[in-house]
């Protein structure tokens, strides 16, 4: 259980994590300065909460109570922290139609990814917020010198698929939504409304199929983008 030291003191909204009990718990056994400074804190949690903000860290405290008890307690006590993440891969697709983008023979490469084995490393929990996908089409022949930019047509017109946990959660999905053109978002950039949560050692896959067999050197890059939580 949580003190309301740690509760006071910690960077993150541990509220949603702890029952109602283990809070009264918590209240009592407080002395009367934490107590001060637990009000405190709920009156600016309160205010926040009309701002109504929908940012990757945000929806990361909204799923706390998710998050294995010991990654609660590592939040808590300051030994572990959540940070920004973007994790990628690539791969060659010259001639060919379909890509799976994460495979458990990946390998962590500076340029090529830096996932290994297509699934997260132990103690590392990610939220996922959003999917980049980008490409590189007839340029370099190695993807260390590639460029990479928005899908061609022919990639932009095939489909996708994202797993992890054991389930399925971005179903059969157009690659149209990484076509960014025109709008604000940050290049192939395709943001969830429904982040979720990919657990550690879990194995991950995205599948992407399109028409027609693409050009000689035709690289992708995916990138899984989000707050992933690590040693301080």
């Amino acid at each position: 259980m949580f003190t309301l030291g740690e509760i006071v003191t910690s960077d993150y909204n541990l509220l949603g994590a702890m029952t109602e009990e283990e809070l009264l718990g918590a209240l009592e056994k407080a002395p009367q300065q934490e107590r001060r400074q637990f009000l405190r804190r709920m009156k600016q949690q309160t205010q926040v909460a009309f701002s109504n903000k929908s940012d990757s860290r945000s929806e990361f405290e909204k799923r706390i109570n998710q998050l294995p008890r010991e990654i609660q307690q590592g939040l808590a006590n300051k030994t572990l922290q959540a940070v920004d993440a973007a994790y990628y891969v690539t791969k060659n697709v010259s001639n060919n139609k379909i890509a799976k983008m994460l495979k458990d023979d990946d390998t962590k490469i500076v340029a090529v990814s830096n996932i290994s084995g297509g699934k997260l490393e132990k103690g590392n929990i990610m939220l996922l917020s959003g999917l980049i996908m980008l490409a590189s089409v007839g340029g370099a022949a190695k993807v260390e010198e590639a460029k990479f930019d928005l899908l061609t047509d022919v990639i932009s017109n095939g489909e996708f698929e994202f797993k992890a946990n054991g389930t399925t959660l971005v179903p059969i999905t157009s690659c149209e939504v990484f076509n960014t053109f025109g709008t604000t978002r940050q290049m192939g950039y395709y943001k969830l409304d429904n982040p979720k949560i990919i657990y550690d050692q879990q194995a991950m896959e995205m599948n992407v199929e399109w028409g027609v067999n693409a050009p000689d050197n035709t690289f992708i890059k995916a990138m899984l983008v989000g707050t992933a939580v690590t040693k301080y």
